[in-house]
């Protein structure tokens, strides 16, 4: 039997700090200054980025890293972000990283982040995504914008309600405004929408004001959860440390026994997960009852035969998750932005206001996507704000082939991570100009063709956002059918909008007053 003495500590001391320091000190300063793939040619983000993926932590926990990383793509069209990363700030670069043609794949931060079953988003293998992909296409088909019309005409309705209501106990108060935080309003309105295109799943948010919900979890017990803080706190807490690829998993186990503030987010993401099991357990059990339903999970479980897909329940668990996920979130982002993008430059709401009031009836309480969807001056502030601020930010990460790849002229070794942000591709001067002012009437004059390449809000190639008709439905019928009912002002002229960017661009409280026109 080992005898555990002051030697044997001493020597596994010893040990453990040779360990720390090789992986953590000696092989990175190696790597580096050995230079294998030749990547000490371009400059580094930060002071750790060329010897260690810490780098990335450092900028994330900056309120807005991809703003600071444009202001250095301003001196340097490719910087290294890691020992084994590059970002591009070439907009030339971006059918290199992400076209259809493109021998890159997505980038080791997905893999290491799923769950046990990958979804459409997070899969890598390129097969294996685009079974999936062929699983759920028609169900994000054009044609199904009509069946679904219905349901973000309801949620619209439901918000509008909820609107009146607030301007009516402000008039009997003898003020001319309610004041609202629109952001809460509108994330209500997008979890709403996409819990009934998703799986018919009526949540009530709107008529209570608030994104709890009860929960039945796996034991039989019953609990209230916030949807949205459920929903952020893990992603918050990944979005920190999954750059470390390697070293995720331990990372994370690490920050789970603390009891500070990396818990509680955990925590939250964990009471994400029984959302998604709850509401997926619900659903199925209407679809073995012989429920037929108008929503996404049909297409789930049958193909338009009516032939079952038999896939595993932890596989449409995911698929869920992430249309709850995504569907809900970045949507209400960008209904966030496009309302304070069109707040701060009033001319721009007034122009749209005009050409909404003469699209649409006086009776029109809630605007037919048929009369809107080709408005010219309502898709130009939506897409105008997607360039200033798209909610997915950050430069999606692909992997170059195990052979390297050509990126923007240049031979790229092989296994290097390469991205461009949306946010500094959309900054380019020389495609935008004038980068920094919102201008819907660009997307307006004869240069709009030559822009649309390097606007990538919703990605591009195979990998692009599948669910990009279901939220330009949300955001036309909702903006339009605003802008027609009511009069909207700051509710402080100077207001800046706070921003946090995780995985997506989080906006914060944007607090606005509301009156009837």
């Amino acid at each position: 039997m080992l005898s555990i003495t002051s030697t044997n500590l001493a020597i596994l001391g010893t040990t453990l700090f040779g360990v720390f320091a090789f992986y953590f000190i000696i092989k990175p300063i190696v790597e580096y200054f050995y230079d294998a793939k030749r990547l000490r040619q371009y400059p580094n983000q930060n002071f750790l980025s060329g010897f260690t993926n810490l780098g990335y932590i450092y900028e994330r926990l900056a309120a807005f890293r991809t703003a600071n990383l444009n202001e250095a793509h301003k001196e340097h069209p490719i910087i290294r972000l890691g020992p084994n990363a590059l970002s591009f700030g070439d907009v030339r670069a971006i059918k290199d990283i992400y076209g259809h043609s493109t021998t890159c794949s997505k980038g080791d931060m997905y893999w290491v982040a799923a769950g046990a079953h990958s979804n459409l988003l997070d899969v890598v293998d390129k097969g294996e995504h685009a079974r999936k992909r062929r699983l759920v296409s028609h169900a994000f088909a054009t044609r199904n914008l009509e069946n679904w019309e219905y349901k973000v005409a309801d949620k619209t309705e439901r918000l509008i309600r909820q609107f009146d209501i607030a301007c009516g106990v402000a008039e009997k108060a003898g003020e001319r405004f309610a004041q609202i935080d629109y952001r809460k309003w509108s994330n209500l309105f997008t979890v709403e929408a996409i819990a009934d295109i998703g799986l018919s799943y009526r949540m009530g948010m709107l008529e209570r004001g608030n994104d709890l919900m009860t929960v039945e979890r796996s034991d039989g017990t019953h609990r209230e959860y916030g949807f949205i803080e459920s929903l952020h706190g893990g992603n918050r807490a990944t979005s920190i440390i999954v750059w470390p690829t390697a070293w995720f998993t331990i990372i994370r186990n690490i920050t789970k026994l603390t009891s500070g503030w990396f818990r509680s987010q955990w925590q939250h993401g964990n009471n994400y997960g029984d959302i998604i099991k709850h509401m997926t357990r619900i659903r199925l059990e209407r679809h073995e009852k012989g429920e037929r339903l108008d929503d996404f999970f049909q297409f789930l479980m049958e193909d338009r035969g009516g032939v079952p897909h038999n896939l595993d329940i932890g596989e449409v668990e995911a698929e869920v998750n992430v249309i709850m996920n995504a569907g809900s979130d970045t949507t209400a982002i960008q209904l966030t932005h496009v309302m304070y993008f069109l707040l701060k430059n009033r001319s721009n709401l007034e122009k749209l206001r005009e050409e909404v009031d003469s699209a649409l009836a006086p009776d029109d309480i809630v605007a037919p996507y048929a009369t809107i969807r080709h408005l010219p001056y309502l898709r130009a502030c939506l897409d105008e704000s997607l360039r200033m601020a798209p909610p997915v930010s950050f430069g999606l990460a692909r992997k170059t082939p195990p052979e390297g790849a050509a990126i923007l002229g240049q031979w790229i070794a092989g296994d290097i991570t390469v991205s461009i942000p949306a946010y500094i591709a959309h900054r380019d001067p020389t495609i935008f100009q004038e980068p920094a002012a919102y201008r819907p009437e660009r997307w307006l004059d004869e240069k709009a063709k030559e822009m649309q390449p390097y606007f990538i809000p919703f990605s591009m190639g195979a990998r692009g956002c599948i669910g990009r008709n279901i939220s330009y439905l949300e955001q036309h019928v909702l903006l339009a059918s605003l802008v027609k009912r009511y009069d909207f002002e700051l509710a402080d002229e100077q207001y800046e909008l706070p921003r946090e960017e995780a995985f997506n661009l989080w906006p914060g409280p944007l607090p606005v007053k509301v009156r009837r026109r």
